[in-house]
């Protein structure tokens, strides 16, 4: 069932959050997201979305001086650790920390909460974190395996799915739930899996080899659209035209692709989204208010409109919600729809 929204006005999907005390005069409000790359599409639209967002707050409510900033581990755990001791010395008042290793940061968890700085685990979700925000990867990634089993054809179907990091909690969620959705067809075989650790350059050389080795292979599952980009590439040079893309994130070219493309799904989160909700997040704690300790961010399925009506009628579930491109590709962009300032005055 395709499910539309009120982009003008504060989502349910962005509230669920009680009402808390008003700033006092000549309040802060320091937000830092360190995240473990920055060259990635998703990486680059993340950052865009979150310093708009920073500016945005801190222009429409001049009670409080809010600020941010970003921080790049450029994929190495031993950088991302000493970034995560640096800024904890420096005292922020929240911290969104997107952890290569979760288990490699939970000393650093509390020494964060002793120094009264509210530590938020992105994506990858953490027990002892004050907040966590999610992506319902489980169910996202199921809703992709099985609109690749309604879009398949009914016929022999081979696919290969790109995996993320090894021992990463999001990754292994994803892959979770496209192996659950895969299986509730017959037809569609999983001829191969190997983890690309969320590396483009890694995606080339496994897209590369799997349609060599697999000349009849009919689709391939990303876990990130930072997957999508270099096989998408390699069918084009190759004259493919007949592979199929099921992608996840929501990034904006791989949506674009969807019209008329050879891509049949994306999941989506949108970097541009997720930054703004972040600095909307932040400022709902520092004002009183208490999210769901798990926050599980919006994250709906997208099909053209064709495309659903054929799932649907190859046995699709019809609950599932479901976003068609042109509406897909709003959202996506215009972040400050659901999570600017108007969404909390």
């Amino acid at each position: 069932m395709k499910r539309t929204i009120n982009l003008t006005a504060s989502l349910a999907l962005a509230t669920g959050l009680g009402a808390g005390a008003a700033f006092a005069a000549g309040d802060t409000l320091d937000v830092v997201f360190i995240n473990d790359g920055h060259v990635a599409p998703y990486h680059v639209a993340w950052l865009s979305g979150f310093e708009d967002a920073l500016k945005a707050y801190d222009e429409a409510f001049p009670d409080v001086k809010i600020s941010g900033r970003w921080l790049s581990a450029e994929g190495s755990l031993e950088k991302m650790i000493q970034q995560t001791e640096v800024t904890i010395n420096e005292k922020p008042d929240v911290m969104f920390v997107n952890a290569i290793n979760v288990d490699a940061f939970e000393p650093l968890v509390a020494k964060a909460q002793a120094e009264g700085i509210t530590w938020i685990a992105v994506h990858s979700p953490m027990d002892s974190a004050d907040y966590s925000f999610t992506l319902g990867d489980v169910v996202n990634g199921t809703n992709q395996g099985m609109a690749m089993c309604a879009l398949s054809g009914g016929e022999p179907f081979k696919v290969g799915v790109m995996l993320g990091q090894a021992g990463n909690p999001s990754g292994e969620a994803r892959r979770e739930g496209i192996l659950k959705g895969i299986a509730t067809c017959d037809n569609v075989e999983v001829v191969a899996e190997q983890p690309a650790d969320w590396d483009t350059v890694k995606a080339q050389s496994i897209a590369e080899n799997w349609m060599t080795q697999f000349p009849d292979l009919n689709a391939i599952s990303g876990v990130t659209d930072a997957y999508m980009y270099p096989s998408i590439a390699i069918a084009t040079n190759n004259g493919n035209t007949d592979i199929q893309f099921y992608g996840y994130d929501g990034d904006i070219p791989i949506i674009q692709q969807m019209q008329g493309g050879q891509v049949m799904a994306d999941i989506l989160l949108s970097g541009t989204r997720e930054g703004w909700n972040f600095v909307q997040m932040a400022y709902r704690i520092h004002q009183g208010e208490t999210p769901d300790k798990v926050y599980d961010f919006f994250t709906p399925l997208v099909l053209t409109e064709e495309n659903h009506a054929k799932a649907l009628a190859n046995g699709f579930p019809e609950d599932v919600q479901v976003y068609y491109v042109p509406q897909a590709l709003e959202v996506a962009q215009k972040g400050y729809l659901e999570f600017g300032p108007d969404s909390v005055k």
